[in-house]
Formats: C-alpha cells, structure tokens, sequence
C-alpha cells in the first residue's frame, strides 16, 4: 500500500465522490484449498490482508469526511471453478472444486468481510462479475454442477447466499455489496431473463445493494459484429464510446430489476445531463464510474460546480488497462493513470497492444473459437 496508491483515492475523495470502492483482492489463501483438502486448515482475515490496507480508509475519511469507502473482495485461486469449463486463454484445464472446498470458499469470504470491517471500512463488495470465481459460479457457461451449487439459479446463487449468511453472524447489518453480470456476452451464459432471476435472489440473500456489470474474458474470442463492441481487455470496459446510445451500456438491463435495494449502474456513464435523467427515472439508484475518474480525480465537484463540458474528459481509449496488464506482465505492476493525459506516444504504443490483445492470447495458449461454444 505505497503513498502513491493512498494518495489517488485522497484525490478521489477531494474531488467529490460520494463512495469509492476498492479495486478487489483475493479473500482465498495461496494453497488454501491445498490445505484444506490435507489437513483441514482454516484461513484467518491476516491470511490474505493487504499490508497497510486500512491506510486508505484514514486517507478517505481525512480528506473528506462524508465520502464512504467500500473494500472489494474476490476469490481468484488460479485453476479452480465450478465446473471444468475451459478458457481459449489458457492451456490448462479447471479443477472444480469439492463440495468441502466450496465450503472452505465461503468461510474465507465471512473471515474477510468480518475484517474489513475491523480495518474500519464503511461496507464491502463481493466481486461476482467478469468472470471472477463467484461470477463463474452464477453463469450457467462456467457453471455445470450437478450438485446443490449448479443447475438451477437458486443453486448456482447458493454460495453468494451462504457467504452472506455466514457473514452476518460475524458482522451483524454491516453493508455488503455485489458487483454481478447482467450478461456474460457468451451463448449459454447469464442473458437478461436469467440475470432478473439471479438478482432477485441474491437480494433475498440479504445483499444491501447491487452494482450491474457484465462480461467476461471468454467473451473476446468473438467477434465484434457477434459481441456488439470492439473486442479488447477488459470487454466491461468497452472502448469508442463516441454517440449518447453507447454510453451507459448496461443501463436497459439494470432498468429491468425491480428490487428493494439500490441498484449501481457502471460502464460508460460519461455525460452528467444523460446520468441525472437516467437517476430521476428511478431505477437506477447510484452512478459509478472508473476510468473517466483516473482521468479526472475531480470530476464530480466540476460538474456540481457546472465548469466545462457535461461530458467527462475520458475517451474510453483503455490505454489505462494496457498500462495496468503490461505492469502485471513484467512482474512490475503499476499505479493506474490516465495514460493518454500522461505520456501521448505511450497512448499510441496502448492502441497497437489492444488491438493485437487477443490474438496474441490465443495464439500462445493454442486456444481456437470452439473454445467458447458449449459443450
């Protein structure tokens, strides 16, 4: 947790943010399921603890004492899912996990959640979209158990609902957040009439809100007549989002839930006129936004203040994702900012990786389009 981290979300807050939250870290021990399966251990919250995470709830709470900030957390153990659904991207196959691993899943999210809530965060967030390990348990294309944890959406939203009820024991009413695909842009994977379904149990779960997302990595190896949007990482941060019909692109879908929590809107919301009428609608409760926030840290207190465009700077040009992937590839990840505003030929060096993104992840993994069909 370097000063350089901590001081992008004090800038974040500074500039107006009602609530941030965080980008996501594993709650699943490296060799925890490993562990388990031998000797029955059990993970505790410093297991998996960022050291000097709590820094950026002072940072926020210093800087601006009304912002609140959420922790997110996910269950990223490389190899392991559901169900042994390959991927083009990778050249080994999943081991699905045990029903006594599952189990030891849901204990390391209560453990985690019950942390950050001593790390004195203002709630949490269950990443369950893009493809993540909750996510690739509510897809039925990443999903294909046969046990209490596949088949039906009741089952496959069965470990959210656990996780939820052996948190609550630990944390009482502690706000806890999910972040879920409305649609994983795969034939066979979560559509809008499963994603209705599948919201509406995780609120009977007992969740306090849900942000609506979708994709997953899988998705980009098709094309972009099939998928509606130019094919690059991350498919949820879709790029040359120039017309008013292509911002917001989730929007449709999150219109369609009627729940009694807030629900979250993400992904290309980039002009304030279009956002406040979508709010004043009343099916969308909250806006959120990331890259348009790298470029402008600011960008909530200029639009309160009416100064320039009601249109964020940011392009949705996604040379920040480069920036972020190629630091993850050379053993050197980097502190995410707005490339383009940075460094210009960086930009242009962004654009050609992007483009050859796919191809050169399939190409070395001998992966090919059957891959992405259903068996």
């Amino acid at each position: 947790m370097t000063d350089d981290v901590v001081n992008l979300y004090r800038d974040l807050a500074l500039g107006g943010v009602g609530l941030i939250i965080t980008g996501d870290f594993s709650c699943v021990p490296r060799d925890m399921l490993d562990w388990h399966r031998s000797l029955g251990t059990l993970c505790a919250y410093d297991d998996v603890r960022i050291v000097g995470f709590g820094r950026l709830v002072d940072a926020v709470h210093r800087a601006a004492p009304g912002c609140k900030i959420v922790a997110q957390i996910s269950g990223e153990y490389p190899g392991v899912g559901p169900s042994d659904v390959g991927s083009p991207f990778t050249k080994n196959s999943i081991v699905p996990l045990s029903t006594g691993q599952v189990k030891t899943v849901i204990h390391c999210f209560a453990q985690c959640i019950a942390g950050v809530e001593r790390d004195g965060f203002d709630g949490v967030q269950l990443h369950a979209a893009h493809g993540s390990l909750l996510s690739r348990f509510l897809s039925p294309y990443t999903n294909r158990r046969d046990d209490q944890y596949g088949g039906a959406v009741k089952n496959r939203a069965r470990i959210m609902a656990a996780i939820v009820a052996a948190a609550r024991k630990l944390v009482g009413a502690y706000p806890i957040l999910v972040k879920m695909n409305c649609t994983d842009h795969m034939e066979g994977g979560i559509d809008e009439a499963d994603f209705v379904e599948l919201a509406k149990e995780l609120e009977s779960a007992g969740v306090d809100a849900i942000e609506i997302s979708g994709g997953m990595k899988d998705c980009l190896g098709r094309t972009e007549a099939e998928l509606g949007f130019r094919p690059v990482p991350d498919p949820w941060s879709r790029t040359r989002i120039t017309r008013p019909e292509q911002q917001s692109y989730y929007l449709a879908q999150a219109e369609r839930l009627d729940l009694r929590i807030p629900v979250i809107l993400v992904g290309g919301n980039r002009d304030v006129e279009r956002l406040e009428e979508i709010v004043q609608r009343r099916k969308v409760d909250f806006i959120a936004m990331c890259r348009p926030l790298l470029r402008e840290p600011d960008l909530p207190n200029r639009w309160r203040a009416g100064r320039g465009s009601s249109e964020a700077e940011c392009t949705s040009c996604n040379s920040c994702i480069y920036d972020m992937r190629v630091g993850v590839e050379k053993g050197e990840p980097a502190l995410v900012r707005c490339v383009l505003k940075a460094d210009k030929r960086e930009a242009r060096r962004a654009q050609r990786w992007l483009a050859s993104w796919v191809k050169r992840r399939v190409d070395a993994s001998s992966g090919s389009r059957q891959s992405f069909s259903n068996p």
